[in-house]
Parts: structure tokens; C-alpha cells; sequence
């Protein structure tokens, strides 16, 4: 090595001494630069409730974190989740690892937000600090619970006792007892029964100390109020009931619907039957003779379809359909017992009457489709040419009774079917009804007869062979051919072709499918229109096309032929027949097939009488959702909808607004008198004279039975609005003339003025009906004045 090289060494390590530590050096104040930036950006933890509360639900989202103190009110094992409350604040916490809390202890919770109802805490530790005191409890209102503002608030409330029953939800033997306060009802759920049973509850008034919580639906809403209470001692009996509920007199089952006054209002009921159906917790069927009814409970006793019961609850009226509310069962005594009910054999038509409502009947029918899971096992059967289903839930209490099986029903079976008739509602008059037979046990569905060999299983196993032999086929032509290398040019050169083909194919059905979401999404008939005909042109290598429409859907393209071209057309037709208009194309027919042209101006067609059926379709449904079908006036959707523009106009342009609250006088006694058809061309005669009387751009609306509201817009005094008042009122001075019958007809009105009375829906609609409900008391006192007068003058 020179002298040179060997200084040229030295200064090598020398600056890799010095480098070294400098990287490392450097290294460092990175990290610590990271670690700085990390812990600046990571934000501090929410420590008192209020903050908790303050959170919306989007920046809950974001998982702040959390380290919170408070006392635990209500524990529930079972969701793994408790309540926790500080002072007058409290919040819902979720954790991961039950650590045998109870209510009055003290805790530290240490998590996250999470967004919920309200922002929620997702706990990672709950730490115990000791035991302490519950929070002193806030009176509650029903207003107040409902509009969520005690939400996981320590309460107390008072209400009567509607129903109680075990709840199999909660790990310790406990009951949920549905209450009913002054303005609505809650559901109180006891985690821990003690030595009390439901019997001690019913007809009490209760005193209840709890935690405020409830039911939400799958979006979210709040759907109803519960209380949860931790332990019997805060439970407080205000008034016992003075004799038992079971000693009511026993009423039929067909005079229930008697003693429903209104929700809030009915009378406790007691009624005796046979149970021929019971899901624990939710539903029973009693039947008496005849007769039968459905029962809502919670009750959970073990009780099973056969046996005679009792039921005391609250009559309640559902379209149409008459049931039993917040109902208790029991077993009757052997002395007691009722023969037990036999099923009636009906068909398909006597079911969908509806007459056979909840009643234990048999049915015969051919089984077309089964579907099996664990919750439910469900038959749709054919019978006489008519579909219906029969069920089996796995939740009745006879479900998984011995004594019967359901795998040997298949496909193709006939089968009869023994159940309650479970009928939709709907208008039974006139219609057709939907109907379920909800078998109680495997032993209700019996085999008649098994399905033929020839089945469809077996029909695709054969069709599947048939397909596999046909494919080895091809495949053996396919090789041959290709042992012959002219055959080989050929194929390459046929398989190109129909590659553009397939390409091309490919972009027609694309367009094709772009046109059909267009109709779908109910675009402009001019644009669907213009699509179809340029799909036409594109598969016809260019050719010009254009559609002529009749003057109803006028949104076509009038165009004359182009010279040296002939032109091919074809019909549009609707469904019934009815000519829509005409397609066109204009080519040289010697440089394409005449069939070509026909398929294309085919699918243009059925494409273009497609969007105009189901523009018409669109239009009359969605004609159908805003006016009445009666009257043709617009509904309450659609008033609702006007009414709205029409206060924003008010506050924006300072005009007036007059709402009309109309209703019929004695219209009752026209339906009475003369039948509900008579009473309907009264009302469409009623609805033409009063739109006679209002302006171009006023509105009127029928938004009940016999009642009517007409909007008034851009007035300027109170009296331009009395004025169209007046005239309405008058209208009715004339008789009316229908089906042959002369008759009078009167209405009550009401008159509210936006601004003045109010700019919301609601407060106008309130003075407008009280003042029409003055009106209507005053024309009674004047009527009653006058008879009184002729009374006098007679004497």
C-alpha cells in the first residue's frame, strides 16, 4: 500500500467513527419527535359526566376516551351493561366482564364513547370503589319519559297494574309488569321477584323506584319506556285491589268487544274457554263453542293447547279485529273443566271469508313449497286452485310435544293440516283475505297421500345427465375437428366472428339493461324514448330511427323519410290493445335482412310500450297516494304537503293564510238511512259544490270520514276569508238529489287565520276545529231554542 492509500484509509474511519454516533443521535430525536407529536394528538379523557353528555352521537363515533365515576343503578348481566348516575346525570354503560356489581355501588368506569340512542360508554375496566347510597329518586311524568329527557335517570312513578308474568330473560326468577300512568303505560321489569307473584300485582296501584330505560325498534327509535328495578323493596303497594281479578263475572267471548270504551279507558274483562293455541310470553287463542279470541300476555305458565283456562284482561278493537289486551291466564279447576274444542273442516273458501277467524279448524291441500329453519317450519299448500300457507312455530308450547313428526311431508304430499286460522286484515266485505293455519304440535299436519315418483328432484337429476351426455359429445366433435387442420382455419376464423359478435351482443344488452333501470327509476319518457331508438339503430349497424306517439304521450320525433330509403314500421300496443303510437326505421333494405330489421323494431317496441305502461303505472299510483279516491280531492298526505309550502310563503312574502276546518253535519244518519253508497255520492256531490265555491288557487282537501279542510292563500284580510266561509256555508242550502232520495245536508265550520292564530300545521288545526266544534254547539243550541219555541206556541 502507497502512503497515499494508506491516508486515504485513515480518513475512511475516521469519518465512520464520527457518523455513527451522529446517526444514532439523529435516530433518537426522531423518536422522541414522534412520540411528542403522538401524545400532543391523542386527546385527554372525558372525567366528568356532563361532557359525556354533551357529545353528539358522530363525535361518540370516534371512540373518545373515557374515565368516569358514579354510583350503579340497575345492572343487567344478561346484555352485559349497567346504568351509571351522578347527581342529576346519568349514562348507559356497556362492558365486556361481569365483575358482580349491584345496585348502590360505586365504581370508576375506563373506555371509549360509543355512538348509540344517546353516546353510550364501551367500558374496557369497571374498577369497584365501594358501596354507597342510591341517588335520591326524580318524580317522573309519562311526558317526560317518553320524550326521552329522564333517559337512564334514577325515577320513581305511580300507576295502575295492567298485567303481570314472569320474565325467562332475566337470570334471577323476576316479572314484567306493564303499568299504566296518567297519560300512557310503561313496563316495568323486576329483576328480583322475591317472595312477590303476579297475583299480588293485579289491579294494584304500584309506587315503583327504577331506572328509566327502553325499547327501541331496528333503526333505533325510541318504541316504548321501561323501568328496570333492581329489587322487590322498591317496589311500593299504593292501593291492593279490593277483591281478586279472577273473581269478575265471566263474560262470553262474543260480547268482548263490548266493553272496549277506548285504550285508556276499558274495563278489566274475565272470559273461559279452551286454549287451542299459546306462545309463552306473547300470544294465546281461547275458544268457547263457536266462538274465539285471540290474547295478548306475557304469561309464560306451562300450560298446552287442550286445556280449560280463564283470561282476564283488557278488551282492544284492531282493524277490525277484536282481541284481548295485557291478559292473564290460569288453569280452570278439574270441576271446571270445558269440552274441549273440536277442529272445524273448512276450505279454502270458508278461511278466506275470514269467518273462521282464530277459530280451530282442519284443511286439505297439495303441498307446493316447504321452508325449514330453526325458528319455524312452513307448508304452502294448494287447495281447489288457491294458495294458503300452514305453519309450525317452534315457539308454541306444543312445538316439540311427542306424538308426531314432520319429515315425512315433501314436496308433492297431500297433507291435512289442523290449526288456528290466523286471517290478515283487510276489507272481509269485499275482498278476498290472506290466512295462516299456525299448527300447535308436529301431530297437526298428517299425511293423505305422498307425492309421485316422477318428482322435480328427479326430473333435474335426469335432465342434468342428459346435459352431461350432450356435453361429452360436443367435446368429442370439437376434438375431431380439430384433427383437421383446414377445419382448424376455419373455426379460428369463425371463432373471431362471433367474438365481435358476443362483443357487440354484449354492449346491446348493456344498453338494454341501462334503459330498463331508467324505467325503473321512472325517468323522462322523452329520454327512455330516445334510448330505445338509439338500442334500434346501434343494432342495426346505424340506420336511422325515430318514434311517432299519439297526442297523449306526444314525445316524439316527426321526421319525414330520407329520399332513396324505404321505411319499416311497427305498432305500439299497450296491454289491452290500445294503440300507443308508432317505430320507425329508415334503411336499405338490399344491404340487410327483413328479419333483422323486424327483431330490432321489435325489441325497440316492446322497450318503448314498456316506459309508457309504466309511466302511466307511476303516474296513477302516485296520483292514487295523494288524493282520495271518492272524492278525487286531495288527502291528508297531500295537504300536509301543500299546507307546509303555503306557511312558508306566509312568513316569507307577509300574506295570509286561512285554514277551513270543515265537518258534515249528521252524516252518520245519511249512511244510516239510506246505505254507505248513497253516502258516498253524497259526499263526492258535497266535495264538487264546495270546490265550486273556492278560488283557483285555493285547496280542498278530505282529510277524514266527513271531514274536510280548505286551504286559502294570499289573502289579505280576515274577511276575504269569512267571505269563501259564507259561501261555502250556503252551498248547502240547495237539497241534494241521489239514487232518487231528496236530502238536506249542513256542515259545522271552523276558521283559522296564519299568522295570527299560529304558522305551525297543527296549532292552525287545533283553533280551526275548536271553532268549529263552537259552531257546531251553537247550531245545536239554536235548533234545541227553536224546538222549544214551537213546543211553547203548540201549547
Amino acid at each position: 500500500m502507497t502512503e497515499r492509500e494508506g491516508i486515504r484509509a485513515r480518513r475512511a474511519r475516521w469519518a465512520a467513527r464520527g457518523i455513527a454516533p451522529a446517526a444514532v443521535l439523529v435516530c433518537a430525536l426522531i423518536c422522541v419527535l414522534i412520540c411528542g407529536l403522538s401524545a400532543a394528538a391523542a386527546p385527554k379523557p372525558l372525567t366528568r359526566m356532563e361532557q359525556m353528555l354533551a357529545l353528539t352521537n358522530a363525535q361518540a363515533a370516534l371512540g373518545l376516551p373515557v374515565e368516569l365515576e358514579g354510583t350503579v343503578t340497575y345492572v343487567r348481566p344478561q346484555d352485559s351493561s349497567l346504568f351509571l348516575a351522578n347527581g342529576n346525570q346519568a349514562i348507559y354503560v356497556k362492558f365486556a366482564r361481569d365483575v358482580g356489581l349491584s345496585a348502590g355501588d360505586r365504581v370508576r368506569v375506563t373506555g371509549v364513547t360509543e355512538a348509540s340512542f344517546r353516546p353510550r360508554v364501551l367500558a374496557t375496566e369497571v374498577k369497584f370503589l365501594g358501596h354507597g347510597e342510591l341517588p335520591k329518586p326524580i318524580k317522573a311524568s309519562y311526558t317526560d319519559l317518553i320524550h326521552a329527557r329522564l333517559d337512564c335517570r334514577f325515577v320513581t312513578i305511580t300507576g295502575q297494574v295492567l298485567e303481570a308474568a314472569y320474565d325467562r330473560e332475566q337470570p334471577h326468577p323476576g316479572m314484567r309488569i306493564p303499568v299504566r300512568m296518567a297519560a300512557g303505560d310503561v313496563e316495568v321489569i323486576l329483576a328480583h321477584a322475591g317472595t312477590l307473584t303476579p297475583e299480588d300485582f293485579l289491579g294494584a296501584e304500584i309506587r315503583v323506584t327504577g331506572t328509566v330505560s327502553g325499547a327501541f325498534d331496528s333503526k333505533m327509535r325510541l318504541a316504548g319506556i321501561w323501568i328496570d328495578v333492581a329489587a322487590p323493596d322498591q317496589v311500593t303497594f299504593v292501593h291492593r285491589a279490593k277483591t281478586s281479578v279472577w273473581d269478575l263475572p265471566s263474560m262470553p267471548i262474543s260480547e268482548v268487544g263490548y266493553g272496549y270504551q277506548d285504550r285508556n279507558e276499558s274495563e278489566r274483562i274475565k272470559i273461559a274457554g279452551t286454549l287451542t293455541y299459546f306462545e309463552p310470553g306473547w300470544l294465546a287463542v281461547v275458544q268457547n263453542g263457536a266462538d274465539s279470541i285471540p290474547v295478548q300476555t306475557r304469561s309464560t305458565l306451562g300450560m298446552h293447547a287442550g286445556e280449560s283456562v280463564e283470561v282476564t284482561g283488557f278488551p282492544d278493537l284492531d282493524a277490525e279485529s277484536i282481541r284481548i289486551v295485557k291478559g292473564q291466564l290460569r288453569e280452570l279447576p278439574r270441576n271446571q273443566r270445558m269440552t274441549e274444542a273440536e277442529p272445524k273442516a273448512i276450505n279454502w273458501d270458508d278461511a278466506s271469508t275470514g269467518r273462521n277467524a282464530f277459530d280451530l279448524v282442519s284443511m286439505e291441500g297439495d303441498v307446493v313449497a316447504e321452508v325449514k329453519d330453526a325458528r319455524v317450519e312452513m307448508y304452502i299448500l294448494r287447495s281447489a286452485g288457491h294458495l294458503f300457507a300452514a305453519s309450525l312455530r317452534q315457539s308454541s308450547s306444543d312445538a316439540r310435544l311427542a306424538g308426531g313428526t314432520t319429515s315425512s311431508i315433501t314436496v308433492g304430499s297431500h297433507v291435512k293440516v289442523t290449526g288456528i286460522c290466523f286471517v290478515d286484515s283487510g276489507d272481509h266485505w269485499r275482498d278476498r283475505l290472506w290466512f295462516d293455519v299456525r299448527m300447535r304440535s308436529p301431530a297437526d299436519v298428517e299425511l293423505l297421500k305422498p307425492p309421485s315418483w316422477w318428482t322435480v328432484e328427479r326430473l333435474i337429476n335426469v335432465m342434468g345427465a342428459l346435459a352431461l351426455l350432450v356435453l361429452a359429445t360436443v367435446a368429442w366433435v370439437v376434438l375431431l375437428g380439430h384433427k383437421v387442420r383446414a377445419q382448424t382455419m376455419a373455426l379460428a376464423r369463425k371463432s373471431r366472428e362471433e367474438t365481435a359478435s358476443q362483443r357487440r351482443f354484449a354492449q346491446y344488452e348493456q344498453k338494454r339493461g341501462m334503459i330498463l333501470e331508467m324505467i325503473s327509476r321512472a325517468r323522462p319518457l322523452r329520454e327512455i324514448i330516445e334510448e330505445a331508438t338509439g338500442l334500434v339503430s346501434f343494432r342495426l349497424h346505424g340506420v336511422h330511427c325515430w318514434v311517432e306517439l299519439n297526442a297523449e304521450w306526444d314525445h316524439g320525433r316527426h321526421q319525414t323519410t330520407p329520399s332513396g330509403f324505404s321505411i319499416a314500421s311497427e305498432t305500439l300496443v299497450r296491454s289491452d290493445g290500445e294503440s300507443l303510437g308508432l317505430i320507425h326505421v329508415s334503411a336499405a333494405f338490399q344491404l340487410m335482412e327483413l328479419a333483422e330489421i323486424r327483431e330490432a323494431l321489435s325489441a325497440g317496441a316492446r322497450l318503448a310500450e314498456l316506459a309508457i305502461t309504466t309511466q302511466r303505472l307511476y303516474q296513477d299510483l302516485r296520483h292514487r297516494s295523494e288524493y282520495d279516491l271518492l272524492t278525487d280531492l286531495p288527502n291528508r298526505f297531500s295537504f300536509e304537503r301543500q299546507i307546509a309550502g303555503m306557511l312558508e310563503e306566509v312568513g316569507r312574502e307577509g300574506c295570509k293564510l286561512g285554514l277551513v276546518y270543515i265537518d258534515l253535519d249528521r252524516f252518520k244518519e245519511v249512511n244510516d238511512r239510506y246505505g254507505h253508497r248513497v253516502g258516498d255520492f253524497f259526499l263526492q256531490q258535497v266535495a264538487l259544490r264546495m270546490k265550486q265555491q273556492l278560488r283557483g288557487r285555493d285547496v280542498l282537501a278530505r282529510i277524514g270520514g266527513d271531514e274536510f279542510i280548505a286551504l286559502i292563500p294570499g289573502i289579505r284580510t280576515r274577511g276575504d276569508a269569512e267571505e269563501i266561509v259564507q259561501r261555502i256555508e250556503r252551498c248547502f242550502d240547495a237539497s241534494f238529489l241521489i239514487e232518487g232520495y231528496t236530502m238536506q245536508g249542513a256542515a259545522s265550520i271552523g276558521l283559522a287565520m296564519a299568522p295570527e292564530d299560529g304558522l305551525d300545521m297543527e296549532e292552525l288545526q287545533r283553533v280551526a276545529d275548536t271553532a268549529m266544534y263552537l259552531h257546531k254547539q251553537q247550531k245545536r243550541e239554536n235548533e234545541i231554542q227553536s224546538e222549544n219555541q214551537k213546543e211553547n206556541q203548540g201549547w
